[in-house]
């Protein structure tokens, strides 16, 4: 005879699950604003090195393509001679540099456009 009144045990249900929402941002706030999330902003401020056997794969490609462009202008705005790979040269896990394809730490060279590419880009850029 008890449970014929479902109104109440509903609103009930709503109240719990919105104080455990109120609950868990609270928490997440505190957090913020007492540093919890200093780590993660500096993770995500931090850039990784890419995966170098693929940075090769991917400027092996992009040269294929750049080979196939008509003219020197096609060439020198082709992805092969505008790509950068983020690289660890210090080893501390964080990129330092962004190199080119044809850049000595990738060393992928493309006959035809590496030299119309080093004549309008440097090999590296500094990250800092």
């Amino acid at each position: 005879m008890f449970f014929k009144d479902k109104k109440g045990a509903e609103l009930s249900m709503n109240v719990i699950v919105i104080v455990i929402i109120l609950v868990i941002v609270l928490v997440v706030l505190v957090a913020f604003f007492l540093g919890g999330f200093s780590q993660l902003t500096e993770r995500i401020q931090s850039i990784g090195p890419d995966n170098k056997d693929a940075a090769i794969q991917d400027c092996q490609s992009k040269c294929l393509v750049a080979q196939n462009l008509n003219g020197d202008s096609a060439k020198e705005r082709s992805s092969y001679c505008r790509k950068t790979v983020n690289i660890d040269s210090d080893g501390d896990g964080k990129a330092d540099r962004k190199d080119h394809c044809w850049s000595n730490e990738i060393g992928e060279t493309c006959p035809g456009v590496t030299t119309i590419c080093q004549s309008k880009f440097d090999d590296f850029d500094i990250i800092e």
